[in-house]
């Protein structure tokens, strides 16, 4: 058994933790004046270097905006983030994360890019394409068979959705995908706790069986209602 090396996180990471925290948890809100530099460091005690380096990151993901006559203020990083931005709010706290509105928005956007993949893949599906996708099915069910851990059986279940974009033979979606991967990694984790592992495991049968039979429509259609059924399960119990 090899558990790898553990790294603690730098000051300048635990403090646009510290920040970005703040910003989500709304103790401080858009268009607010930070402090400058200086005094942040002072209430940190930590340099005023690591606060200038963590502040241009926060800027960078679109947590804050500098204006150099003004000052600092809080951004929305719903309007200026990126994908980075998304995958911090999920690592800093998944549970918070994971209301319904923040998931319909993930599970459309995964809707749009992967239904589109279901739509060329059943145009241009090749027996060895199929054969990939089998052998992810194959993978996860040994997974779930063994007694894998959660995190496992996620990743898993993600290499099956991405490798659906992949095989659909369109550059871009497996690419696009990809970029979710944090997010989808927490939902599908997510998802087994709340649906358990055999669950999950038929619903990845039952989607391969539509994409064997190259019925796009229906195949969408079941992704969508998949979804569906995870968010009146996760609001059921709240």
């Amino acid at each position: 058994m090899e558990i790898g090396i553990i790294e603690a996180p730098t000051v300048k990471e635990l403090f646009i933790q510290k920040i970005a925290g703040m910003i989500i948890n709304g103790e401080l809100q858009p268009g607010e004046k930070l402090p400058s530099e200086r005094e942040l460091a002072s209430q940190a005690r930590i340099s005023k270097s690591a606060v200038h380096f963590a502040m241009a990151e926060l800027e960078r993901l679109g947590f804050v905006e500098t204006s150099a006559r003004h000052g600092t203020f809080v951004s929305d990083y719903a309007k200026r983030g990126t994908i980075e931005t998304l995958n911090l709010l999920v690592s800093y706290s998944s549970d918070s994360f994971l209301d319904r509105r923040h998931m319909e928005d993930m599970l459309e956007m995964r809707t749009a890019i992967e239904g589109k993949a279901l739509e060329v893949l059943a145009e241009t599906l090749t027996p060895e394409s199929l054969k990939v996708l089998e052998e992810d099915v194959a993978a996860s069910e040994a997974i779930a068979r063994e007694a894998g851990d959660i995190h496992s059986l996620a990743v898993s279940f993600f290499e099956f959705h991405h490798d659906i974009c992949f095989v659909s033979g369109n550059f871009i979606l497996p690419l696009l995908f990809n970029s979710f991967r944090v997010v989808t990694l927490a939902y599908w984790e997510h998802a087994i706790r709340l649906l358990g592992k055999d669950t999950c495991i038929k619903l990845m049968k039952d989607l391969l069986e539509l994409i064997r039979k190259q019925d796009a429509e229906g195949a969408v259609a079941f992704l969508k209602e998949e979804f569906d059924m995870y968010l009146n399960l996760t609001e059921a119990r709240r």
